[in-house]
């Protein structure tokens, strides 16, 4: 019995040193965390560190780009204030050179006053104010078909263009319904995408010839604005107040004899026929061409083109028609104004 009770004795020894065992391998005790940290954990803080340092990096990111973006903005907004204010300051010394020449043409002065242009600064604005005497070209209304075909063929125009773009303006003045061989009536431009009438009578502005037949802005651009105009009330130039672009498409005339004449009445004004004739004598111009001009047909439509600038670069232009008053009126009664920019800049 007493062999019975040491057995299960041992058994039970054997069986508790057994559990004892099992015990110390389910559970860590303090020794063991002492020398092996929790690896887990310490891949948590590092992934919570690195995900903070990624949002700080996003958020510095992310202000950084809106201070640019307002650095640029307020840089944007500066540049457009300066040239908003240099686009008023152009256009305003525009037209401080309109004033002057008006005042200028208010009082009793000789054509070759007129050829040089009037100036003006203040600081970094400027104006440069030229005025051209209507009577110095060639009036449409009145022009007489030789002379209109053949300014328009020394103008550059082939033959065969000046033959139509002549009828074409014979027959929109004309009041009669029949065209001429190369011309155009109420038909043809009845006939175009954009109808138009033609007007049968006096022009009322140079720009309706843009709806003449054979007419490109090109042509009226490059010549035909510069040369004539519906103010000239006479059918004759005025050879004192003829830009140099209008003498030379007129019959007789050479570039060389037209500078010619720009330079001679520059210093002193032609006062007579006998006195114009002997002098394009000389610079080699047939006689018959001194029908077409007159030495001293006062006028009292001009044009006066201003242009301003500010900035060294903003330029504002100002183009207008005016009627200066007889019988000693002191001013000027606009007739057309245009106001325009640079080529290239926006309105």
């Amino acid at each position: 019995m007493g062999g019975g009770v040491g057995r299960q004795g041992e058994e039970g020894a054997a069986g508790g040193g057994t559990g004892g065992v099992r015990h110390s391998i389910g559970e860590r005790t303090a020794e063991d965390r002492a020398g092996h940290p929790d690896i887990g954990g310490r891949i948590l803080m590092r992934s919570v560190r690195g995900f903070a340092q990624l949002i700080v990096l996003w958020a510095l990111l992310l202000l950084g780009t809106l201070a640019m973006s307002f650095s640029f903005a307020m840089r944007t907004e500066a540049r457009a204030a300066r040239n908003g204010l240099d686009a008023s300051r152009a256009y305003y010394q525009a037209r401080t050179g309109v004033s002057r020449a008006l005042a200028l043409l208010s009082q009793p002065v000789t054509d070759n006053v007129l050829v040089v242009p009037l100036a003006g600064k203040d600081d970094d604005a400027s104006y440069e104010a030229r005025i051209v005497s209507e009577g110095g070209k060639i009036d449409i209304n009145l022009v007489q078909e030789e002379l209109l075909k053949e300014a328009l063929r020394n103008g550059g125009l082939s033959p065969e263009d000046a033959e139509v773009v002549g009828d074409s303006i014979l027959d929109w003045r004309d009041e009669d319904d029949m065209p001429r061989a190369n011309g155009a009536e109420a038909p043809h431009y009845a006939s175009l995408p954009a109808p138009v009438k033609p007007r049968n009578g006096k022009l009322e502005s140079l720009d309706e010839l843009l709806s003449v037949k054979g007419v490109t802005p090109e042509l009226y651009m490059r010549l035909l604005s510069k040369v004539f105009t519906v103010n000239g009330l006479s059918p004759l130039v005025d050879v004192n107040a003829a830009p140099p672009e209008v003498l030379r498409v007129l019959p007789g005339f050479t570039k060389k004899a037209a500078d010619a004449v720009v330079a001679r009445r520059r210093e002193t004004p032609f006062q007579s026929p006998s006195e114009l004739a002997t002098f394009l004598a000389g610079e080699g111009v047939p006689p018959s061409a001194v029908k077409n001009l007159s030495p001293s047909r006062p006028t009292r439509v001009y044009t006066i083109v201003s242009v301003g600038t500010a900035g060294g670069k903003l330029v504002r232009g100002i183009e207008c028609l005016v009627e200066i008053g007889g019988a000693g009126a002191k001013s000027g009664k606009i007739l057309r104004w245009k106001d325009y920019t640079a080529l290239g800049e926006g309105t």
